[in-house]
């Protein structure tokens, strides 16, 4: 039988040190009373985070670390982080999260909790998704800066396969003199390599600002006058909505039908003490049902966008629109990065 836990080796532990600083023999008591209270705040949150992991949700738990993290780091914090990050798929933030924890446990001189953090770490590596930014003829062009998730992406990273989280990452690049470009990368499920490109940036109109041109075709400067291509573009987006509504479909009864044979073979007294062909079977519903929850959320929100576009498009024009969809895939994931500028 199987059955996973975070190791009771990783008790909250902070590596931060309270100083006190003195001026002509009076002690700064606002910098310790702050100090304190940051300590104090961070043990709470800690403490309200491990009561929703053992309670099993994650989902609520995970903030509870993060913000204790930020307040007051410590390798206990650290560890329960990234095991709840494992939990809820983010498996890029878990990884990085368990080697932060080795580390700072090495610098400590802690060899066991090195080892085990490290350990979760090597284990996670193999299901990591990754995501390449590309952006054929950058090196030409001056001053040009590419972000994902509002975060700058340096040179040495452009064409590096990054781990990431499964998700949508939000992709944006500038230049001087240039549109801005704004698109969307959907990385799905574990193990999947997405590839997304940064098209070639238009010139900006002299003497204008800098039109941002996103994934769904919004212009952030003029748009008036271009009714058909909203019109075109809304029922692209639709159509790649209704797509994703499928495979949502597809995905979630394939969730449920695996956890359903995982029950069978699951102890009829503890249904979550399961054989290893049972915690396959589950770990497998999992993810199905994850890449299931991102099908639904990427297709509603196209559907909506979609019909947004088309339904509040001006008249008046015969412009066509520019609309790319880059599918990528990887054994049992899919992504698809949606370009559109009309």
């Amino acid at each position: 039988m199987l059955r996973t836990h975070a190791p009771r080796l990783f008790l909250r532990a902070s590596i931060g040190l309270a100083t006190a600083a003195s001026v002509g023999g009076v002690t700064s008591l606002a910098h310790a009373d702050s100090s304190l209270a940051d300590k104090a705040a961070a043990q709470s949150l800690f403490d309200e985070g491990r009561k929703l992991m053992i309670e099993g949700r994650f989902a609520q738990a995970c903030p509870k670390l993060a913000e204790s993290e930020k307040l007051d780091p410590g390798i206990g914090t650290q560890f329960h982080l990234a095991d709840c990050y494992e939990h809820v798929g983010q498996t890029a933030s878990a990884w990085a999260g368990f080697l932060e924890a080795a580390s700072t446990a090495k610098s400590m001189g802690q060899g066991e909790r090195e080892k085990v953090a490290r350990d979760r770490a090597t284990a996670l590596a193999p299901r990591l998704s990754r995501l390449t930014i590309v952006s054929p003829g950058a090196e030409g062009l001056a001053g040009l800066e590419i972000k994902r998730d509002g975060a700058l992406v340096g040179r040495a990273l452009w064409g590096t396969a990054i781990p990431v989280d499964p998700g949508a990452h939000v992709l944006e690049a500038t230049a001087p003199g240039k549109k801005s470009w704004q698109g969307t990368a959907q990385v799905t499920g574990e193990k999947a390599n997405v590839v997304a490109t940064i098209p070639a940036l238009e010139d900006a109109p002299p003497g204008a600002g800098a039109a941002a041109v996103s994934s769904t075709g919004a212009v952030g400067a003029d748009a008036r006058g271009h009714g058909n291509g909203h019109r075109t573009l809304g029922l692209v987006v639709g159509g790649v909505g209704i797509v994703g509504l499928g495979i949502g479909t597809v995905f979630a009864l394939s969730a449920k039908s695996k956890y359903d044979d995982s029950v069978k073979l699951c102890s009829p007294a503890d249904k979550n003490l399961c054989p290893a062909p049972g915690v396959t079977l589950r770990d497998q519903a999992r993810s199905a049902g994850t890449v299931a929850t991102v099908a639904f959320g990427v297709g509603g929100a196209a559907l909506i966008a979609g019909a947004v576009l088309f339904f509040t498009a001006p008249s008046g024009s015969t412009e066509t629109p520019r609309v790319a969809v880059v599918p990528a895939a990887a054994p049992g994931s899919a992504g698809l990065v949606v370009v559109g500028v009309y």
